[in-house]
């Protein structure tokens, strides 16, 4: 019973932050400005004429930037849940399952922003618009409560 008041907390906490990460992680560069591109892409364009440099160059260190960080994130939770098996509060096959279902998430949530914007365009709805009235739109990852950035 003692494990199951511990075990519960830990769980809910870590998915909870492991999806938070994922989702502003995700987002954090991609939201759309309304013209057919987005904010990543105007500020990767921005940052390389800046710099005299090729934009698919500054995309690619952005790419690489938010993978470095989503593998430091999952590296902090493996590393979280490993005190957990070592304190004796999960398993190691726990752990493996609080893992995964943070994989799962990740997917869902990257599933569902692919879906919803392909609904907004399907009718003919400029997500960047409307997020301000009803929540959703540009900006995903803000930690504003909007459903966020819709697109890639």
């Amino acid at each position: 019973m003692k494990n199951a008041k511990i075990i519960v907390p830990v769980v809910a906490l870590t998915l909870i932050a492991g999806g938070l990460f994922t989702w502003k992680a995700s987002g954090a560069f991609a939201a759309t400005n309304g013209n057919g591109t987005n904010n990543r892409d105007n500020m990767a364009e921005e940052i390389a004429s800046k710099l005299n440099v090729n934009k698919d160059q500054v995309t690619t260190a952005l790419d690489q930037i938010q993978t470095d960080h989503q593998k430091e994130r999952e590296a902090q939770v493996s590393a979280s849940l490993d005190k957990a098996v070592s304190d004796g509060v999960i398993t190691t096959d726990q752990k493996q399952k609080i893992l995964d279902k943070q994989a799962e998430e990740r997917t869902q949530v990257q599933n569902h922003r692919t879906e919803m914007q392909q609904w907004f365009s399907d009718n003919g709805i400029d997500s960047s618009k409307i997020h301000s009235y009803i929540g959703y739109g540009s900006g995903m990852g803000g930690g504003h409560g909007r459903m966020g950035d819709l697109g890639q």
